[in-house]
C-alpha cells in the first residue's frame, strides 16, 4: 500500500510541475558568458567592464515561440562576428574640414570592445591630412588634432586593453613615427597573418609606409576604402600609386548611406547604463556641433566605422557592407556576440 501511495504522490508532483511550468534542468553543458546578465524581468543588459562574470544555463518551460512574419525573436538577434585572419590598422584624418572621424573613431573603440577583438588592432593614427584644405582654419585644424588625440587616449583607456597597439599617432606632429609604425606592421605580415588597413582619410601615410616596407610583404596587405573622397585626396600619393605597390584593394561602397543619420537613431546612448556608451554620444555631439562645415549639422556620422564593421562581420567573405545605425547598436549591445579564436 505504501508503495502505491508513493507512486501516486510522484505522479501528482510531475503533473503539477508540468502544469505550473517548473523549470527543467538543462542537461547541456553550461555556457559561460562575460557580456550579459539577466535581470529579474528577463531583459538582457550589457555587462559593464567592472561587473562580475556569470555562468548561465538557459531554462525554459516550453518550446521557443515561432516568430511572426518579419519579426525575429530576441534570441536570434545576435551580432555575428567573423573577421578574417590577420591584424588591423586604422589611418584616419579628422583634421580636414569634415569632423566625422571624431564620432567614427569613438564607435570603432566600442566595436573592438564589444567583440573582444582589441588584440587585432596594431596601428592607430589620426590627422592624416598632411596638407589641410583652406576650408579649415589653422586654429580649427589644431583644435581638431587635440580633440582626436583626446579621443584616442580616452578610447584606449576605456575600451582596452589593446595589447598589440604600442601607441597612437598624430600624423601632423608625429608623421615619421606613424609611418614607421605602419611600415613595421606591414613587414610583420605573412600569408596567414595579413594586415588590413582601414583608409579613413587621405592615403599619404599609407603610401609612405608601403614605400618604406619590404616589397615581398606588400602582397599580404589589404587596403579598405569606402569613398573616392579619401582615395583621391592625397597630396603625395595618388590612389593608383598606392595600388601599384601590389596591395589588395577592397572598395565597399559609401558608408554614409547607412551611417550618416539624423540624431534620433542614437538616442539610446543618452541613458545607457554603461558610461562608455554615453562617452561615444559625447563625441558624436562634439562633431555635430563643430561648425567648420554645415553638412554635419543635425547629423551623427560614423561612416568610417562601417569599414571596421564590414571587416568584423566577414570582410571579403560576406562582411556586411550596408551597415546601419541599428546594426551598430545591435553589435555594441549584443549579449550573444559570436567571436572566433584570435587569428582566424
Amino acid at each position: 500500500m505504501k508503495s502505491k501511495i508513493l507512486l501516486l504522490v510522484v505522479c501528482a508532483a510531475v503533473s503539477l510541475g508540468a502544469s505550473y511550468g517548473v523549470a527543467k534542468i538543462s542537461k547541456e553543458p553550461t555556457r559561460r558568458s562575460s557580456v550579459v546578465f539577466r535581470e529579474v524581468n528577463g531583459s538582457e543588459v550589457q555587462q559593464l567592464a567592472s561587473a562580475p562574470k556569470f555562468s548561465l544555463v538557459r531554462q525554459e518551460t516550453e518550446a521557443e515561440p515561432k516568430p511572426e512574419s518579419g519579426v525575429v525573436p530576441a534570441q536570434s538577434k545576435r551580432a555575428t562576428v567573423q573577421p578574417p585572419a590577420g591584424r588591423l590598422a586604422v589611418v584616419a584624418d579628422g583634421n580636414s574640414p569634415d569632423p566625422d572621424d571624431i564620432g567614427a573613431t569613438a564607435v570603432m573603440f566600442g566595436l573592438f570592445n564589444a567583440t573582444n577583438l582589441q588584440d587585432r588592432l596594431v596601428h592607430l593614427s589620426h590627422s592624416c591630412d598632411l596638407k589641410p584644405a583652406e576650408r579649415i582654419s589653422a586654429a580649427d585644424e589644431l583644435r581638431r588634432q587635440k580633440v582626436l588625440d583626446q579621443v584616442c587616449k580616452e578610447g584606449v583607456e576605456q575600451f582596452g586593453p589593446f595589447n598589440n597597439l604600442s601607441d597612437y599617432f598624430n600624423c601632423r606632429t608625429q608623421q615619421q613615427a606613424a609611418v614607421e609604425n605602419l611600415r613595421d606592421a606591414i613587414n610583420d605580415s605573412k600569408k596567414d597573418d595579413p594586415l588590413w588597413i582601414i583608409e579613413a582619410g587621405e592615403p599619404d601615410i599609407i603610401g609612405f609606409a608601403l614605400k618604406a616596407a619590404d616589397p615581398l610583404k606588400r602582397t599580404f596587405v589589404h587596403v579598405v576604402s569606402h569613398h573616392p573622397a579619401n582615395d583621391n585626396a592625397g597630396d603625395f600619393f595618388t590612389w593608383q600609386q598606392v595600388l601599384d605597390f601590389g596591395v589588395q584593394e577592397h572598395q565597399i561602397g559609401d558608408q554614409n548611406v547607412g551611417l550618416k543619420t539624423k540624431i534620433d537613431p542614437w538616442d539610446w546612448l543618452k541613458s545607457h547604463p554603461d558610461n562608455r556608451m554615453r562617452w561615444i554620444r559625447k563625441q558624436f555631439v562634439y562633431a555635430e556641433q563643430d561648425g567648420v562645415v554645415k553638412f554635419q549639422t543635425g547629423r551623427f556620422d560614423c561612416s568610417d566605422a562601417g569599414m571596421v564593421y564590414w571587416w568584423m562581420t566577414g570582410a571579403n567573405q560576406g562582411g556586411n557592407k550596408h551597415a546601419t545605425a541599428a546594426d551598430i547598436n545591435k553589435m555594441l549591445n549584443s549579449p550573444d556576440v559570436i567571436v572566433p579564436p584570435a587569428g582566424g
